[in-house]
Parts: structure tokens; C-alpha cells; sequence
């Protein structure tokens, strides 16, 4: 059986209504709904909501029998110990109803750390607050334990988040070592990204061939998945990343370094829009997918939008998502569906036409290395078009530019004896001698 809680949000004037958003992010951990509550006003310092709300609140607890509280407001240590006190039942805010949805869905070793390491974290200030507490008389022991608790549990934290940060930062400096390896092969790469719930594990599973867990809730995917992918000719190398979301508290996204450094590195972000969603949605959406990119450093020269799920949306509402889309000065809007396959050919063929730094070259070689020329630059670059001239084959290709000069480093030998008129009737392996 399914816990019952009750959803609240504070809000000051003019601001949005998130419950909505509160309410699927509580569905994906597992809650039923048993009712919402809304206010307008500052916040409270002791309780974040009004007094007279927490008697509102008190009695909409006993009529549902719900047993905990989530707060779409951030809550300080003391709102949370008030608030348990006058309700009687557990109460949590959205930063640690993300934080149990994310502890149910890690899968790596990696992902369980920084879930860990921002727990921890979190609860490191509520201890503090917790002795601050005690100090003031407002707080009788901790937990039951007394002031000997309070100082054993800090210091017990704070050793383990030490641990913690020492291991996060080996697994780091490895995928650093990764992400520079695959610079120096040649490779482009492509981060998936976008809102969570944009349905970006659905189209890095149409492009790489992968069946990667998908159930429409927010977070289905915590940690990077990377494929090589043969786009229309051009090997690339695809990331699917964790989703964004608004207001993404300023913990978790440390937290979360090594799976949002992914997104820097990539040659180009592919950012996955909710076109089927009312435009007032989308513009929230973007604006806060956004911003987190411009943390990260990416430029909006690199990002390139994806309009999906447009097989389910209503004509009026997509036209305005595209044309308010186009707008943004990105790269461009290619409307798909990651669902039934709509217009992926056309998206595959934009991405190629926006990497950077991709060139142009063609290759003179003898016949009898074309087996192994064809093996090493399709392993790297996109084949344009071979001609037989002879004895002798040209190959036309294109890809990134330390690749490409990689191969003619290679076959260069080759291409200036096809060039060099005074060997003009030479047998290629005379040649190559």
C-alpha cells in the first residue's frame, strides 16, 4: 500500500503554481496524492507557511490520515522541526523528495555516491541547526540523545562526506582521462539533454539501437549512458544524460558534476523540448534547461533542439512551440517524434550539419591499401565517395579535424606518390617500396 501525503506550496504574489510538477515528481516515488494545499505570502520564518495554514494543514492531515508532508518550498532545519512538531507526522521538502527518487533509481556506483555525498550534505546542516537549537533551549536532546549525539552524528557525517568526495574525485580524474581519450580519437560526441520527462532515454534508444529503461516519470535516467552510433555514415559517440529540472536546488547540482560534465564536453547539445506541452510549459522548461547550460559553460552556438512528441500534440500548440523555438537563436528546431520514428533521418542530418569543426578531405592512395584505408577512416569519419582511377583510388571524407589529419598523416606517403609525375607508370607496390 501506497503512502498518503499531502502536497504544499508557498508562494509569493505573481508567482507560478508548481504542484503540478510536486505531484509527478511524488508519484515517481511511489506516494498517493491525498491532497494539496496553496498560499500566498511571505515566508514565515518559523513554520513557512502562516500559522493559521498549519491548523489548516493539521486538519486536512487527520481527515486524509496522511502520513507525511512535502513542501514544494525549500525548508531550513528549524520550518522542518516546527512543522513535525505541530503535525505529527514526518514533513520534507522537494529537495528531499528528489533525493528519494533518485536513491530508488541509482544504478551505478557512481550515481549512488553523489546521492550519498548530497544527503549527507543536506543533513550536515540540519545538524547544525539541530545544536543551534538545542543551544537556544528550543530543542531537548537530539533525536533523544543529548548533546554527545548531536556532536558523534557531525562528526561521523562530515568524516564520510570526506570519504566520499575522495572517491568521487578518482572516479572524476578517470572519466576526465575518458572524455580526453576520446578527444584525441577523433571521435564528435553528442549529449542528449533537456527538462526530465522530455523523453530523451526514448530517442538515445531509437538512435543507438539500446533498450534503456523508460517509464515516462521524471528521472528515469540518473547516469550517463554513452554509444557509438553510425549517423548516417558518420561514427559519433552519444550521451544520454540525466533530465533537468526547474529550480534544481544548488547541492544537487554539485552533486551531479561528472554526469552534467558530459553535456561540456560534447561537441554538440541536443536539447529535447515537450512540444505537445502548453507554450507557457515549454518557455519555463527551456529557460531553466537554459540556464543550466549556461553554467556549464555551453554556448548556445552548440545547442540544437529537438521538438518532440509532436505526433501528440495539437496543431495550434505546436505551431506556437516552434515558432516561439525558433526565437531562441540556437542552432535551430527540427520538430520529431522519438516515439514512432517521425523525422529522424531529417534531426540525424542537422546534427551532422552542425558539428563543429568538421572538414572536407580526399585521399590519393594505391589500390592495395584501400582495404585498410577504408577499415581506419570509417572507423573515425564519414565516407564520402571512392573513385577507382587505375591502379590508384581516391577517397573523399569528412570528420573531426584532429581525425582527419590523423589520416592523411597516415596516408600521406601514399597520396604524394600518386602525385609525383616522375613515378607516373611505377607499379603501386614498386612504389610504396
Amino acid at each position: 500500500m501506497r503512502a498518503r501525503v499531502i502536497l504544499v506550496q508557498r508562494m509569493l504574489e505573481g508567482e507560478r503554481c508548481m504542484l503540478h510538477e510536486l505531484r509527478a515528481l511524488a508519484e515517481a516515488a511511489g506516494y498517493e496524492i491525498a491532497g494539496e494545499l496553496t498560499q500566498k505570502r511571505p515566508p514565515d520564518s518559523r513554520y513557512n507557511i502562516g500559522r493559521g495554514k498549519v491548523e489548516e494543514l493539521k486538519e486536512l492531515v487527520s481527515k486524509t490520515g496522511a502520513s507525511k508532508v512535502i513542501f514544494f518550498n525549500l525548508l531550513k532545519p528549524n520550518q522542518v522541526y516546527h512543522l513535525r512538531k505541530e503535525l505529527g507526522v514526518e514533513v520534507i521538502d522537494r529537495y528531499e523528495l528528489i533525493l528519494e527518487i533518485f536513491a530508488k533509481r541509482a544504478g551505478s556506483k557512481e550515481a549512488k555516491l553523489q546521492i550519498e555525498l548530497a544527503r549527507l550534505k543536506r543533513e550536515l546542516s540540519f545538524a547544525r541547526e539541530y545544536i543551534n537549537l538545542q543551544k537556544r533551549g528550543e530543542l531537548h536532546g537530539f533525536m533523544g540523545g543529548g548533546r554527545y549525539a548531536v556532536d558523534a552524528y557531525y562528526e561521523h557525517v562530515v568524516s564520510r562526506i570526506s570519504r566520499i568526495e575522495e572517491s568521487l574525485k578518482a572516479l572524476r580524474k578517470a572519466k576526465s582521462m575518458r572524455w580526453l581519450r576520446r578527444h584525441e580519437a577523433g571521435l564528435f560526441s553528442i549529449a542528449l539533454t533537456g527538462y526530465t520527462g522530455a523523453g530523451k532515454t526514448t530517442l538515445f534508444n531509437r538512435l543507438t539501437a539500446w533498450q534503456g529503461y523508460i517509464d515516462g516519470k521524471p528521472f528515469a535516467t540518473l547516469s550517463t549512458k554513452t554509444k557509438l552510433v553510425n549517423m548516417l555514415g558518420m561514427p559519433v559517440l552519444v550521451s544520454d544524460t540525466i533530465g533537468f529540472i526547474d529550480s534544481l536546488p544548488e547541492q544537487l547540482f554539485d552533486a551531479f558534476y561528472t554526469t552534467l560534465g558530459e553535456i561540456s564536453y560534447a561537441d554538440l547539445v541536443l536539447f529535447l523540448v515537450d512540444a505537445s506541452e502548453p507554450p507557457s510549459e515549454v518557455e519555463r522548461k527551456v529557460i531553466a534547461g537554459m540556464a543550466i547550460l549556461s553554467s556549464l559553460g555551453v554556448q548556445p552556438s552548440r545547442v540544437l533542439i529537438a521538438a518532440n512528441k509532436v505526433d501528440s500534440a495539437q496543431p495550434p500548440i505546436l505551431e506556437v512551440n516552434l515558432q516561439r523555438l525558433e526565437t531562441l537563436g540556437l542552432l535551430g528546431v527540427v520538430p520529431i517524434s522519438a516515439r514512432t520514428g517521425y523525422n529522424l533521418d531529417a534531426l540525424q542530418q542537422r546534427i551532422l550539419e552542425s558539428l563543429p569543426g568538421r572538414v572536407r578531405k580526399q585521399v590519393k592512395i594505391p589500390s592495395t591499401l584501400f582495404e585498410d584505408a577504408m577499415r581506419e577512416i570509417g572507423s573515425k569519419c564519414r565516407v564520402l565517395n571512392v573513385t577507382f582511377d587505375g591502379s590508384w583510388v581516391d577517397i573523399s571524407f569528412e570528420g573531426k579535424e584532429e581525425a582527419v589529419e590523423r589520416i592523411l598523416r597516415k596516408f600521406g606517403t601514399a597520396s604524394e606518390y600518386a602525385n609525383d609525375p616522375s613515378l607516373r607508370g611505377v607499379s603501386p607496390s614498386a612504389a610504396m617500396a
